[in-house]
Order: C-alpha cells, then structure tokens, then sequence
C-alpha cells in the first residue's frame, strides 16, 4: 500500500555541491579511473602471466572515505581539504604502483623496442597517445601492422617536445604491444586525414570552427552532417561569469537570481596556433578577468567527432561563478543527462514551479540535446553541475564561496569539456561511448624491450604465459552498442574473476554476445555482493545473455586453464 515515485527525487537545496571544492572532485573522479585501470591490469597480468592480484582495499577504502559528505561536496572546513589531497595521493601512487606492476608482467615476445598501450574500455579502438620525444628518441619510429611507421606528429619545443602517434585496433579490455625500429627500413607515411589550425580557424574532416575578436566560437560547421551547429548570430563556449551570494550556506547553495548578474569573459589578451596537424589541430587562447586568467587550447584530432576545450584557470575570484555556454540550433523540450551507470530526462523548459526549480542539476559525464535527426552533447573530465534551458548547453566550471573554508576553491585548475554535435539522438551519436573516451584515454606504457622467448608455442601448457607470446590481447568484447563493460577485477573471495556491465541506453537487449580472449570452463549471474544466482551456459569463447534496459549485471568467470 506504499506509495510509488518513478523519477528522481530532486532535492530543491544545495544545488552548489555540484561543483565546490573542484581539485578533489577533480582527483576523486581521476583516482576513480586509476583504481579501475589498475584492476583491469591486475586481472590481465593474474590471468595471462600467473603474476599476482594487486591488494587495492586501502586505496578504495581510502577513495570511499573521502566521498563522505561533506568531502566530496564540498562543504567542509579547510583542513579536511588539506587531509583530503594528501588521501588522494596516496590513492594514486598506490594505483599507480599497482599497475606498473601488473604491466610488468604484460610483454609481448622478441619484439625488440616499444611499448605496451592498454584500453581500458569495453570495446576495441584507436586513438592518439603521447610519448615524450626524449624516451622515443630521435632514430626510432612506431611501427604499424603493415611495417609502415604510424601516423606521427611532433608538437612542442626542446626538452618538452611529444610525439603524437596514431595507432589502431587496441583490443577491448586488453592491450596492444606497439613496435619501434628504426626509420627506412620502411616507407613512413604522414597521417592520413589533416587537421590544421590559423588565427582564427581550426578543421579537421568533421568541423569547421571559426573565432571572433573575442575567442568564443562565432561558427561550428559540421561538415559530416552539412549543417551549423550555432543559431545564427550567436556565439559558442561563452565563458560568463556571475555574482554568487547565496543568501545562506555559501559552499552549499546556488540561488536562482545569480542568473541577474550576468557578465562574460571578453578581455582576450592571446590567441596563438599551438598545433597544425597533421593528427591534431590546437588554438591557445588567453583571458583575463578579476584578478584571474584562464588558458585554454581548442583542440581538434584527426577522426574524432569531439570539439575539446582544454583548459586551465588560475581562478583567484570570490563568491563568483564560472560556467561556459553553448547555444545550439537544436529544438527539445528534454535535455538527457548521464547518471553514472544510465541516463535521466529532465525538462528544458520552465512552465512549473517544479520545472524552474531544476535551474541547476547534476549529471557525470555528459548532457545531451536533441530533436528528431540531430543534437549536441556536451562532455566532461570532471564536471558535475549543469543547465540546460531552451538552446543553451551550460556546464558549471569554478565557484568560490567563503564558508566554511574562506580559501575554497582560489588556486590553479585543471579541466576538459567537450562539444559532440552528432547525428541522430544521444544514442545513435554514441555519447556514451565518447564521454567515455574522453574520460578513459588509451594508456601507454613506458619505452621499453620486450621479453619472452618467441619460440614458444602460444597453445602450449608448458609456456604457462600467454601473454608472452601475445602482442596483442583483449579479455572480453561485447556485440551491442548499449551494453557496457564497466569492469573486470578479481573476486573478493579470490574464486574468479568479474566483469560488471550494464545496459546503457535504456534499451532491452534479448542475445547479448559476449566474447571472450580466453574460452570460460565456467560462468555464473552473481548479485552485487557477488553472491552467485544462477549458472550461464559458455560455449568456449563465447557466452550469451539477456540485459534489461538499464540494468546492471555482476558475471563471475573461471577462464580454462587460469
């Protein structure tokens, strides 16, 4: 006889908790990464090498603590903060440490010089990495499948000088073992689809962008699509600042009447070609306000659909608010938001009080808005407070209010949000999947020489290694482009291992296909206690299910022979 609510539960307080105290927002959401990708190194490393699982309880324990409220939030006195850092550190040298070690063990056979890159993420991918051009030097280059040298670029001067390389195909869940040799004993090429970058222009084979006098974007053309993404005569990525004075908890609260006070960040003191192609286009831009100065670089990479704004702020404002703005040409009454392991509408208008109550909201990685053949999603590194009313995308950058802690939030910061202007709603624009991306970038390891004997036979018992007759492997792919493989780690028991997906476009999904690097001798459905409920019948490689929509599920997994 209970009642039943079907939606969130909005609270119509503290909407300010979205965004103060942003570093350890920042380093909760980078440590949650780092303690996943350590999880997934230890388990390739336990199950291909035999090495041994890396003990993460301190660091998640730690992870866990510091997400109390008022931690996280961002509503607590100025020594939690101080103790809440070096918490954060210490979880990341952990995590580090766990997974240069699990790396450790991940060694293709006789391939000479390179380096391991991992994919953390549920489905295969290229994508840009970055090595120092110290560590590569000058008389190696990567090597492509084909004995060609990958697609490169150099960026930067003297000691600070990287290497951008191109590389493909880096398996689902696994790793890839990338090659060096030296230049001529194959033909090199340059990369196969240009970006480049003017005073005021950065292209590449999806966008046009264009910048005022000013540095806001006066036009995106995307060119895939053939249409504009800007209302006309309106401007992108406005940095605006506000007065925020709530009338009681500052840390806590954003008041709805901020929105009166509206000023935007002009004062445009460089605008500078950082990069010109042929992987990576970049413009750095330089603002002054207050007594603040934001950096940011607009970046566009060869291939990706993604506008990114890379940006760092010495923000020494206070009791002000930072958001950045997009108006876009895109007609909807419901914005879509990410909420961690699915999705929530929320309506962009404000025809009810309870509507008008939603000025500001929370989401994780991403917000989207679409109409029926088109929308703009707008992503994040580390962001959580958003709006979107009418046609205008906002992300909620800095606060800095002056209770508890007087010193909230002054200081330098670090962040990346992107524009993903797409065919299609949210899901057939793969939002998910790049919010993903932008978040999980493809990790390389440092240079090194492969180990292992090469004559050992891959299916032969007595190598007890496979990966060191691997270069290449991936634990697990799935075929639907809803499901996601969230993570891979060991059992808390110590009896299997487990891989958590779950169902992310609100879609059923009757035969999902799940496909295995290893054949599984056993698999189990378990609870979130990894509690087992029923046995999955495995057919060697391959395993097949079904998955609600939304849903979470826990597999247990015994690989043969592991």
């Amino acid at each position: 006889g209970l009642p039943v609510w079907d939606g969130e539960l909005y609270l119509e307080y503290h909407r300010g908790t979205y965004t103060t105290q942003a570093a350890i927002k920042r380093a909760n959401r980078l440590n949650e990464g780092k303690l996943h990708d350590a999880e997934l190194a230890g388990t390739l490393a336990a199950v291909l090498a035999g090495a041994p699982y890396p003990d993460l309880t301190e660091a998640w324990e730690l992870l866990l603590y510091n997400q109390f409220h008022d931690v996280l939030p961002g509503s607590s006195i100025a020594p939690v903060y101080v103790d809440s850092a070096a918490d954060h550190a210490r979880i990341a040298r952990l995590a580090d440490d766990a997974y240069a070690a699990a790396e450790a063990h991940l060694q293709a056979p006789g391939l000479g010089p390179g380096f391991l890159l991992v994919n953390a993420l549920g489905w295969a991918r290229d994508g840009l990495v970055a090595l120092p051009a110290n560590d590569l030097g000058p008389a190696l280059a990567a090597e492509g499948d084909d004995g060609g040298s990958l697609p490169s670029q150099v960026v930067g001067d003297g000691d600070s000088r990287t290497v951008l390389l191109r590389v493909p195909e880096v398996p689902s869940l696994g790793y890839r073992w990338v090659g060096l040799r030296r230049p001529g004993s194959a033909p090199g090429r340059n990369g196969d689809r240009d970006v480049t970058a003017t005073q005021g222009t950065v292209e590449n084979e999806h966008y046009r962008l264009e910048l005022d006098e000013r540095g806001r974007l006066a036009r995106v053309y995307d060119k895939t699509n053939r249409r504009e993404v800007l209302p006309a005569g309106r401007r992108g990525n406005v940095l605006q600042l506000f007065e925020d004075k709530p009338l009681n908890f500052d840390a806590w609260d954003i008041d709805p009447y901020y929105q009166e006070t509206l000023r935007e960040v002009t004062a445009l003191q460089e605008s500078a070609v950082d990069e010109d192609g042929p992987l990576r286009a970049a413009l750095r831009l330089r603002w002054t306000f207050g007594d603040s100065e934001l950096v940011q670089r607009i970046v566009l990479t060869a291939g990706s659909r993604r506008i990114e704004f890379r940006t760092q702020v010495d923000w020494q404002e206070r009791r002000t608010l930072l958001k950045v703005a997009f108006p876009v040409l895109v007609r909807a009454r419901h914005a879509t938001y990410d909420i961690g392991l699915g999705a929530i509408e929320r309506p962009t208008h404000w025809n009810t009080s309870w509507d008008w109550a939603r000025f500001e909201v929370p989401a994780h990685r991403w917000a989207d808005l679409s109409e029926g053949g088109y929308g703009v999603a707008l992503l994040n590194d580390c962001k959580y407070g958003y709006d979107v009313k009418d046609d205008v995308l906002r992300l909620t950058l800095l606060r800095s209010p002056v209770s508890p802690d007087p010193g909230a939030d002054r200081g330098r910061h670090e962040f990346t949000y992107a524009l993903l202007p797409h065919a299609g709603d949210w899901r057939a624009g793969d939002v998910v999947r790049e919010a993903h991306d932008l978040n999980v970038p493809l990790r390389p390891g440092r240079i090194g020489t492969a180990a292992g004997d090469p004559s050992r036979d891959a299916g032969s018992p007595e190598s007890g290694n496979v990966s060191a007759v691997a270069s290449r492997f991936g634990f697990a792919s799935v075929d639907a482009s809803n499901v996601v493989l969230q993570t891979l780690k060991r059992a808390e028991d110590g009896d299997g291992w487990i891989l958590r997906l779950y169902e992310a476009h609100g879609s059923r999904s009757d035969n999902v296909s799940l496909r295995f690097g290893l054949p599984m001798a056993r698999a189990s459905v378990c609870d979130l206690l990894e509690n087992e409920l029923e046995p999955l019948a495995s057919h060697g490689d391959r395993l097949h299910l079904s998955v609600g929509p939304y849903e979470v599920v826990t597999l247990r997994l015994w690989p043969a022979g592991a």
